[in-house]
């Protein structure tokens, strides 16, 4: 069996996060309200990302499983004691996905070659900024019921691919408008990642060429 390395390792967390996307839409349209079952596909397709972590980074490994175990714990003492801990299981996910994005976004800006594992870990990089924000959307929806025209204030597995939709529409600045925010807080996140989507792209662009010109040289 090939051991995961540098040159292959971004792999495993774009298709984890493909698959994440495209079962939260399948759940959506399909299956609502199976909200264990949607709990369930995260836990797994985040779980997945994580053999993409190489071994000998033992600390991010144990990191990422801490807070996979947090939000499942709290995802299932929801379900079936009937605690509302919602928050915490959101929390855990939200700080998952940025510490992925940050040593993604490391790992990426900090290679002198242009690979094909740089080029789909700059994808994941975006997908997980997309995914980081659905998740701000929704512990606001927690916070604040009304925050935004368009999603209903109902518990947050039910929401997640609208928070999905909206976060990306949001990232690549096309804004159709049928989902937008109310209260200032959301629309301040709201400004923010669309500035983010807009600098992340120019600046990821402006490094891969001039990682590229480098290496030809």
């Amino acid at each position: 069996m090939k051991k995961v390395s540098a040159d292959d390792n971004f792999y495993f967390l774009f298709f984890a996060l493909l698959g994440l996307l495209f079962m939260s839409a399948v759940m959506q349209q399909l299956f609502s309200g199976g909200q264990k079952t949607v709990l369930a596909l995260i836990i797994i397709c985040l779980a997945v990302s994580i053999v993409g972590v190489n071994r000998k980074q033992a600390l991010y490994r144990t990191w990422y499983g801490f807070l996979l175990s947090i939000a499942s714990i709290s995802g299932g003492l929801s379900f079936l004691e009937g605690y509302d801990l919602s928050l915490i299981t959101l929390g855990a996910l939200l700080f998952f996905l940025l510490s992925h994005t940050y040593t993604a976004l490391k790992q990426v800006m900090l290679s002198d070659n242009v690979s094909r594992n740089q080029i789909v870990g700059s994808i994941c990089v975006y997908l997980l900024l997309g995914v980081s924000w659905a998740i701000i959307y929704l512990i606001q929806i927690e916070l604040f019921p009304d925050s935004f025209n368009g999603i209903e204030p109902k518990p947050w597995m039910d929401n997640l691919f609208d928070a999905i939709y909206f976060s990306f529409i949001t990232l690549t600045t096309v804004g159709y408008g049928d989902i937008s925010p109310i209260l200032p807080i959301p629309r301040f996140f709201v400004f923010i990642e669309s500035i983010l989507g807009g600098f992340y792209l120019a600046i990821m662009v402006a490094s891969l060429v001039s990682s590229h010109l480098s290496q030809s040289r």
